[in-house]
């Protein structure tokens, strides 16, 4: 056996993993034909588990990487050609996953100083992965303020695709965050024969300056009330952004905010 990349496992919400950059660099190709291979047998790799992505800061430009559990990982290796370098790394992943889940069963294994070297490497790991995002999210913010003009009203679709998060996920904030409210309602329809729910966006009082409700007289009527489309200003749009970042700084990244806020959110109206 020659002297392959020990693959570095890292500890994360799904247990133990390994990274895309990691597979790559251990198996001599490169990292976007890894990403490549994983968006092929996405359907294959998530029989084994939830399959997870974070943007790291890595030569000095932000990196998506996969995380990648040690059945996906391996699964991954699985589909490479064998060469005697990945044959090698195959057996180093291997005993690399299992070293470290015998660190975990057996901790009294780990000397204090590798303890200590440890939990500053997962400090440090998430400090930088924290950084990535901020500095992903930051720019976008900066285009909000500076090309958005005053006058603009913008949808809900394009701010997420600006922004680069799920629409819902930006609706379901600004609920939970208690910026905007929705109501539902049940009207019939003709072509499907069937009530069907309608859903109406509003801004919250404090809010408002934020968001303004654009009149639509060529639906229905929403309850006997003119239906509206809520659409955000340029100051909303610009204090949205800025949300974002507070809550991936808080929460570690945007799309991981959104269960707590929900959780927070319902028992304030369960109190």
């Amino acid at each position: 056996m020659n002297n392959p990349i020990v693959p570095t496992i890292e500890h994360s919400t799904n247990g133990l993993v390994v990274t895309s950059e990691t597979i790559a660099k251990g198996a001599g190709v490169q990292h976007k034909n890894v990403l490549e291979m994983i968006a092929k047998h996405e359907a294959r790799i998530k029989r084994f588990g939830t399959l997870a992505f974070e943007t790291r800061k890595s030569g000095g430009a932000p990196t998506r990487v996969a995380l990648l559990n040690e059945q996906q990982s391996t699964l991954i290796m699985s589909f490479m050609r064998n060469t005697e370098q990945v044959m090698d790394f195959k057996e180093a992943l291997v005993d690399g996953f299992f070293k470290m889940a015998e660190q975990i069963k057996h901790p009294s294994m780990l000397t204090e100083e590798e303890i200590v070297h440890r939990a500053l490497e997962i400090q440090t790991n998430k400090v930088l992965a924290l950084s990535s995002k901020l500095e992903v999210i930051q720019p976008k913010a900066d285009y909000v303020d500076t090309f958005v003009a005053d006058e603009d009203l913008i949808t809900f679709r394009t701010l997420a695709s600006d922004l680069e998060v799920g629409e819902r996920d930006l609706r379901d904030a600004l609920i939970y965050s208690g910026w905007i409210y929705s109501q539902t309602k049940s009207r019939w329809s003709n072509t499907k024969e069937k009530l069907i729910p309608v859903t109406r966006y509003s801004a919250m009082a404090d809010k408002k300056q934020y968001f303004q409700a654009v009149l639509n007289h060529d639906v229905p009527r929403f309850g006997g009330e003119v239906m509206h489309t809520l659409k955000v200003t340029a100051p909303g749009a610009s204090a949205i952004a800025r949300l974002l970042i507070r809550l991936a700084n808080q929460y570690g990244s945007f799309e991981e905010s959104i269960l707590p806020l929900e959780t927070r959110y319902n028992e304030k109206k369960a109190s």
